[in-house]
């Protein structure tokens, strides 16, 4: 009897491990297939040859919000407020723990001896800093959705904030009235524009004497 009850525990443990083998490669492609999805391309807009992705939030000042867990929301310059004030040298943003209000002053871009403020899509604490765009402001301008966020927000009313952002085809509207101010700008004769090939040109400021800078973007971005 005794030997009997060891044989068929060792067949147990056999098909025990047989099973875990076998469960191993399945389980292999499944954490494979959460690190790596397929077809999570980010869906994107262009209005006017300026990119519009249509997954984010956008403030009139030309900043973007996306919620990324609970209550914590990361923010941005748009593809706009880029282009317009081009090679920019400098970022100037707020540290971590201080609050930010919606629709308020909360970070500055310099080029040269020009200051640019803009305001904060989102109302919340700052919890996260982009080290990497703070050494290198060039990376907002080659990939201001993306590796160029600026500031990670902790966002108590996140839900309230974001409503009073614009989406979707409000959003594609307003960025269409925004080009058609900035063009009444940079383009007032025939030898200047604001596209080359379909896609916005990457310095607006270029086209625009150096005097009317500041009064420019403020107006674009404060309103």
């Amino acid at each position: 009897m005794v030997a009997l009850l060891v044989i068929a525990t060792f067949i147990i443990f056999v098909l025990v491990d047989y099973y875990l083998q076998r469960r191993q490669p399945q389980r292999a492609k499944e954490v494979k297939a959460a690190e790596e999805p397929e077809g999570a391309a980010i869906p994107l807009s262009v209005v006017n040859g300026f990119k519009l992705p249509a997954h984010l939030s956008y403030h009139p000042g030309h900043t973007w919000a996306v919620q990324e867990g609970h209550q914590i929301v990361r923010i941005g310059l748009d593809d706009f407020a880029t282009r317009l004030v081009g090679q920019f040298d400098k970022l100037e943003l707020p540290a971590r723990g201080r609050w930010l209000r919606q629709g308020e002053r909360a970070w500055t871009v310099a080029r040269g001896d020009h200051q640019f403020p803009m305001v904060s899509p989102i109302e919340g604490e700052v919890v996260d800093v982009n080290e990497k765009v703070l050494r290198n402001p060039a990376l907002a301008q080659e990939d201001s959705y993306g590796a160029g966020w600026l500031l990670a927000v902790h966002s108590p009313a996140v839900e309230g904030n974001l409503k009073n952002l614009l989406h979707g085809r409000l959003a594609q509207r307003w960025l269409e009235e925004s080009v058609g101010d900035l063009q009444a700008h940079v383009s007032p004769g025939p030898g200047t524009r604001l596209q080359d090939g379909g896609r916005a040109l990457p310095d607006l400021l270029a086209e625009v004497p150096e005097s009317q800078w500041e009064k420019l973007v403020r107006e674009m971005f404060l309103g």
